[in-house]
């Protein structure tokens, strides 16, 4: 009876309370899980809420920052642009490449004040030798025109504002000096050599004076052989002068007289090393231009001798060609020696100041 009790008056009821709990328990349980999953849900809505909002928040930061910094960019650009006014309208003011160079200094502008300088030298350089060159030539003879043109086209600018007057004055004093010598210049026998005086009159570098006298020396030689006296080939003993000889006195006339003299010296010669040394100098400096002068003429020549040559093989030349030819031959000849000549001078002088100097020019000067 007692065990009856225990398993049937207790354990029943309990059952059955617990299986009536069960539903209830069930439910709560659900609804406990979708408080869960609700509360789950607005943590990642206000996670979102809050990341949209930091986003935001460093979006707006940025568009800030970016805003400040444009603006900062922008007073610094207008900050430049007022300075760069600034500077361009005192630069209009100023009067002087000088004055222009200090504004571009006190700007900061360094390099342009460096530049600004420089060109303002050479305009102040140049506009000295202009005034120079006026106060020379005005009223002068056209050999002074021209000789003083020269020296003036030489060391100037090209786009100089009186480069062009200088040049076209220079030239009409040429053609105005050379009427005294148009008679010798249209004289067969001279009319070669004073083609090349003419040609080498108009290099820019020419030595104008040395032209003149060898157009004086040729006119004297004209006009004895004209109306009597030494012969135009004699030389100063009346000996009768042979082509070669001939040929060797217009290669002189080259090189515009003894190349190997320096200016103003004396006879006595050198007495110490210092002295050969400068002698060496000189004697370098006036071969290398020596050479150039002789180089210079060879094509003019070898295009004449070309001409007559290929005029032979068509007819017979004329006694004046025939003649000129043989000078042609000669003087080429002449000046090719004297080439080398000059080259072995410009070799020993360079032994005598630099010892140890091969020159870059040895092989430019090896060949003719």
């Amino acid at each position: 009876m007692a065990n009856g009790y225990k398993r049937g008056d207790v354990l029943i009821p309990m059952l059955n309370e617990i299986a009536g709990e069960l539903p209830v328990l069930q439910r709560q349980g659900q609804e406990f899980l979708l408080k869960q999953s609700s509360l789950a849900l607005d943590n990642r809505k206000l996670n979102v809420v809050e990341e949209q909002q930091k986003y935001q928040n460093e979006q707006a930061k940025e568009q800030q920052e970016l805003a400040q910094k444009n603006m900062i960019e922008q007073r610094t650009f207008r900050d430049k642009q007022a300075k760069i006014r600034e500077m361009n309208t005192m630069l209009q003011s100023a009067k002087s490449p000088s004055q222009k160079a200090m504004i571009y200094n006190n700007f900061g502008q360094y390099d342009m004040a460096a530049q600004v300088k420089t060109e303002g030298d050479k305009v102040e350089d140049d506009n000295a030798i202009v005034e120079n060159y006026w106060s020379e030539s005005l009223g002068s003879s056209p050999n002074d025109v021209v000789i003083a043109g020269k020296s003036a086209l030489g060391s100037i600018d090209l786009s100089h504002p009186n480069y062009s007057s200088i040049a076209e004055r220079t030239d009409k004093a040429y053609q105005e000096a050379l009427n005294p010598y148009r008679d010798m210049m249209n004289d067969p026998t001279y009319e070669y050599q004073a083609k090349l005086l003419l040609a080498a009159g108009k290099m820019p570098n020419a030595d104008m004076q040395g032209i003149f006298d060898q157009y004086e020396s040729m006119k004297a030689r004209y006009l004895k052989g004209k109306f009597g006296g030494k012969d135009d080939e004699e030389d100063d003993n009346g000996k009768l002068l042979s082509i070669d000889e001939q040929a060797e006195q217009l290669v002189s006339g080259f090189l515009d007289g003894d190349a190997f003299k320096p200016k103003d010296s004396l006879d006595i010669g050198p007495q110490t090393e210092l002295d050969v040394k400068q002698v060496a100098t000189q004697v370098e400096a006036s071969s290398e231009v020596n050479i150039g002068k002789l180089q210079s003429s060879l094509p003019k020549l070898e295009n004449r001798k070309s001409i007559l040559d290929r005029t032979a093989k068509l007819r017979k030349l004329t006694d004046i060609q025939t003649k000129e030819l043989e000078q042609i031959n000669a003087t080429i000849k002449a000046t090719k020696d004297e080439v080398k000549r000059q080259r072995g001078s410009l070799k020993q002088a360079r032994k005598e100041t630099k010892p140890f100097y091969t020159s870059p020019t040895a092989t430019k000067f090896s060949s003719l």
